[in-house]
């Protein structure tokens, strides 16, 4: 169990301590010396507490580590000395320097050190609010693996690191925190000197460290820890930089369970949809593995191989081993219909290993080959079209009725319609004008029913006032188009619409044929003869038949214009796409 005294927390406090004691209670603490000037408390613990001082000597901020207790034990003082000597003795540009180590007026040991400036990883790792680069977090992960090889190489194994004994300086440095634990080969181990209630203590004897980064081996209480314990601990912290949390459980119970019981894994499937690079997905793996004859030896190597990451090194054969394995599960996918997974794994595999032309391959096939069943989420995309190609569909459609209106004024010059037809066709032609403007509201789609409804009459009442087969099928077509071509065809059969417009025109004729309405067509020998309201005479058909023609080849430009525009728009974009996408996954000319 970690046996941090308190002094672990101060340091990692050192620029904003949570618990700040009272002027009086810092003046009734023993000074160390007339050389340092005593400042404010930057933190406290069980057995000892930092405090902030100015080394008067050469005029400068110092943090000074004391201990609390009046009547220290020796094995308490013997741990304290112990831990100043270990930070003394490493000199590396990780590791806190210690300044003097001595004995205040009462013999309690005390040494001044560097006074930090920084933030630990473990409050960085916690902030989801201010993001820290992953490249800054690595470059400071591979700095602190250094800086343990170091205490390796000169026998000392930390024992508990953390993202909290991890300090970010202020200025690009990076630190090792608390050496209070430490262990030193062919020393005794004295880290147990204070041990307290909070401690697991199983038959092997004191666990030291902390659970879910302690290796399987300090969890179970072997007596042979070497440097490859820290390494666990290393590779626990890169899991919690690359997955963006813990490797084990937070609470202790089921972080010591959990560190004996479950292998290692990979950052990767713990947190599939994070963007984590094969190298340190691999590197975790190999860090934390249960066993520690398979897991990465050195500190160094593994600092070594975050730094390889990190000048832009990349095991190509991995990457392209992983990709072959994302381009098979895209591949069964695509098979399965399963569009959305093939796209998702047929993209990774492409951005592990771009020479994949496979990859490539099939995703352009999925964005050109359309699938035999819509996904819902593109049917209903589809189904509710834009508000835009909504409006400008019914503007055509608008514009094509409202030609209606052009022959009233003429019929009533030129013709001889019956004045009750001509109001009859003023008004349905206005009303369908209106409503197709009220259609172009959001919501107000029902109108389409009414307005078919309105087209259709107005049809009939050409083919009784023009003959069914003068200017009625000329109509009926433009109808017809203009329905197909409406924002609401998905909602109706394209035969229906055929029928009904036929209807409209072929209706009249048949129910002359039976004698309800008076025959307007006359069959002879070598002709047909039409009879007629709307002409009186030779200027008025050609008036009429004009304007009915300019009508007509108007209003089928409009709309196969609007028809015609979308459509190449649509091809375009399409070429285009399939272009980039060819572009993408084109093989070198050489």
């Amino acid at each position: 169990m970690d046996q941090d005294d308190g002094s672990t927390r101060a340091s990692v406090r050192w620029m904003g301590a949570t618990e700040r004691p009272s002027v009086t209670a810092i003046e009734q603490i023993a000074v160390p010396g007339e050389r340092y000037q005593i400042g404010d408390m930057l933190g406290r613990g069980g057995m000892g507490e930092v405090v902030e001082a100015e080394d008067a000597q050469i005029g400068r901020a110092v943090a000074i580590k004391r201990m609390r207790a009046v009547a220290p034990s020796e094995k308490q003082i013997a741990r304290f000395m112990r831990e100043a000597r270990i930070q003394g003795r490493l000199e590396h540009p990780a590791i806190v320097p210690v300044h003097e180590l001595g004995r205040d007026a009462d013999g309690r040991p005390y040494f001044a050190m560097k006074k930090l400036s920084g933030t630990t990883l473990a409050a960085i790792l916690k902030d989801k609010t201010t993001k820290v680069p992953r490249q800054r977090l690595l470059r400071a992960l591979a700095d602190v693996c250094l800086a343990v090889e170091l205490a390796h190489t000169r026998g000392f194994i930390h024992r508990d690191l953390k993202p909290d004994n991890i300090m970010l300086g202020d200025f690009g440095e990076t630190y090792v925190l608390d050496w209070g634990v430490a262990k030193v080969t062919g020393e005794e181990d004295v880290a147990s000197a204070s041990v307290d209630e909070a401690e697991l203590v199983t038959a092997a004897g004191v666990l030291v460290g902390t659970p879910g980064y302690m290796a399987p081996e300090q969890v179970k209480g072997l007596t042979d820890i070497d440097p490859r314990a820290d390494v666990y601990a290393l590779g626990s912290v890169l899991f919690e930089i690359l997955a963006g949390e813990r490797l084990h459980p937070p609470s202790r119970d089921a972080a010591m369970a959990s560190t004996t019981k479950n292998a290692a894994t990979h950052p990767s499937k713990r947190r599939p949809d994070a963007e984590i690079p094969p190298e340190l997905d691999e590197l975790t793996f190999a860090a934390t593995r249960l066993d520690r004859d398979e897991r990465i030896a050195t500190a160094r190597e593994l600092g070594e191989r975050i730094q390889q990451y990190l000048d832009g090194d990349r095991d190509l054969a991995l990457r392209r081993s992983l990709a072959k394995t994302h381009y098979d599960q895209a591949i069964v996918a695509f098979a399965a219909n399963d569009r959305s997974k093939a796209m998702r794994e047929a993209g990774r595999a492409l951005a592990l290993d771009p020479t994949l032309h496979a990859a490539g391959e099939l995703i352009t096939r999925m964005m050109l080959e359309p699938p035999k069943i819509l996904p819902p989420e593109v049917k209903k995309a589809f189904d509710s079209e834009s508000a835009d190609v909504v409006r400008r569909t019914i503007n055509f459609a608008a514009l094509a009725t409202a030609s209606y209106l052009v022959f009233v004024p003429l019929l009533a010059i030129f013709g001889n319609a019956p004045p009750l037809s001509l109001l009859i066709l003023t008004v349905v032609a206005g009303a369908s004008v209106v409503m197709m403007l009220w259609m172009r509201k959001p919501g107000h789609a029902v109108a389409a029913v009414p307005v078919m409804i309105a087209n259709l009459a107005l049809i009939v009442l050409i083919a009784r006032i023009g003959s069914p087969f003068l200017l009625a099928p000329g109509l009926a077509a433009v109808t017809a188009i203009g329905f197909m071509t409406g924002p609401a065809y998905a909602k109706r059969q394209a035969s229906l619409v055929v029928v009904l417009t036929a209807l409209a025109v072929i209706g009249p004729w048949i129910l002359e044929q039976l004698g309800v309405f008076a025959s307007t067509i006359t069959v002879f020998d070598g002709g047909v003869t039409l009879h007629t309201s709307i002409i009186s005479g030779m200027a008025s058909f050609s008036v009429m038949m004009i304007t009915y023609t300019a009508s007509i080849i108007i209003s089928g430009v409009v709309i196969t214009r609007g028809m015609r525009q979308a459509e190449r728009t649509a091809r375009q974009h399409m070429h285009l796409q399939a272009w980039q996408l060819r572009q993408l996954v084109a093989q070198n000319a050489d």
